[in-house]
């Protein structure tokens, strides 16, 4: 495994695991639905949350990109299926995120200072950190690998990626999640939930601002 494609939290056993199953990975025929499962199962582990989303993608795509280089030959058609699988993944949990929220704000869950507003901001920065990710490996790779982990990066900053649009999804799903309690809760039917219309309307606020940035950063980039 060449040190150029060694992510820098190299202490967290969790992390060493995922490049190893991913450089093993990039030999067989269905390499993204093996990088979608083991990323989508990191996901989920508790010793790799979902704030440390950066790393996992990291880990994964140095493991694919050793795997490649040391099997040699074409390696394009790899590492779309590499990001096509990390694609896969972080999309879904994403809307598994979004999910919860939903079901918090139905159940009238009482969110702690700042709780919403940074799971928010880490869904709408979702799309940003996978591409920066990818520009991360071609910063530590060399030769063809470099020259293709960078192309794929300018190809998504460009186009977007299908994680941009499932959060973008998500949101306005949760956006419409919130309206529905607030009338609910001001006509005076039985409720779900306890949380006030007031409370309701600043969780949509905070949603449509994150949901505008993200729009925003799409126009700008079809531009």
């Amino acid at each position: 495994m060449s040190d150029e494609n060694t992510p820098v939290n190299t202490e967290n056993e969790g992390l060493l695991l995922l490049q190893n199953q991913a450089e093993e990975a990039a030999s067989e025929p269905d390499l993204r639905e093996r990088v979608r499962d083991m990323t989508t199962r990191a996901l989920q582990d508790r010793r790799l949350s979902f704030s440390e989303l950066r790393d996992i993608v990291g880990a994964v795509t140095a493991g694919v990109g050793s795997g490649l280089d040391a099997r040699g030959g074409e390696i394009k058609a790899g590492l779309k299926q590499a990001v096509d699988g990390l694609d896969d993944a972080i999309g879904g949990a994403a809307e598994a995120v979004s999910l919860t929220l939903r079901e918090a704000v139905s159940q009238g869950r009482e969110f702690k200072d700042g709780e919403l507003k940074e799971t928010l901001e880490r869904l709408r920065d979702l799309e940003s950190q996978f591409v920066d990710t990818l520009k991360d490996a071609a910063q530590k790779s060399t030769g063809k690998l470099k020259e293709e982990w960078s192309h794929m990066a300018d190809h998504l900053s460009s186009t977007g990626t299908r994680t941009g649009e499932r959060v973008r999804d998500s949101m306005t799903q949760l956006t419409q999640g919130v309206k529905v309690s607030t009338e609910a809760g001001q006509s005076g039917l039985k409720q779900a939930v306890e949380a006030t219309s007031e409370r309701l309307s600043h969780i949509a606020s905070g949603v449509l601002e994150a949901l505008s940035d993200s729009l925003k950063r799409q126009s700008d980039r079809m531009r």
